[in-house]
């Protein structure tokens, strides 16, 4: 028989460790919202041009309800924990890095955006647009091009391969009257 001594301290020692988990956890939790935002990210990253055509786009709040998605919603990966703190982490070292040992301006920003889906999470999206596949199927208009990336029928099919200019409105127009010139033209 167990003693109701063995049994309390089991219970505190169960609760130190709870409480010790959660607190941890809401930490952790806290941690990765307060950096996953634009003001965040842009403290670190030579993305002026990229802010200002993010803040010109529906994604970037300029809608009507004033929603906007973070930067870590589109371009840290959203289908499972590990892999999306993997990545931030690698892009809160590598990143950081980078903008320490170059120069902003030798960042091809122009070839990154041929490169879109490199940078951008097709798990990113659906994990908004998490409907978007029954509402296709209700509007004729919408479905015909998202049949064949829904049916897995060709595996080269992103959201931003189809949708190029979603969440940087004018970015090409922002980065050339910022000074980021097309590398083949200088």
């Amino acid at each position: 028989m167990v003693s109701r001594v063995f049994l309390f301290k089991f219970g505190i020692i169960a609760a130190a460790i709870g409480t010790f988990v959660t607190l941890s956890w809401a930490m952790v939790d806290t941690t990765i919202h307060a950096t996953s935002d634009h003001e965040f990210c842009s403290s670190c990253h030579s993305h002026k041009p990229i802010g200002s055509s993010y803040r010109e786009d529906l994604h970037g709040g300029n809608n009507s309800v004033g929603w906007r998605a973070s930067c870590s919603d589109c371009h840290i990966p959203q289908d499972n924990a590990l892999h999306y703190l993997w990545v931030k982490g690698v892009h809160g070292v590598v990143d950081p890095t980078m903008e320490i040992l170059k120069d902003p301006y030798d960042i091809d920003w122009h070839a990154n955006r041929e490169r879109r889906e490199h940078y951008v999470y097709d798990s990113g999206c659906l994990s908004c647009h998490k409907y978007l596949e029954q509402t296709s199927e209700e509007n004729a208009k919408s479905f015909r091009p998202h049949r064949k990336y829904f049916s897995g029928s060709e595996k080269e099919l992103s959201c931003v391969g189809c949708h190029e200019h979603v969440g940087h409105a004018n970015l090409g127009i922002h980065l050339q009257e910022q000074g980021w010139e097309k590398k083949n033209e200088k």
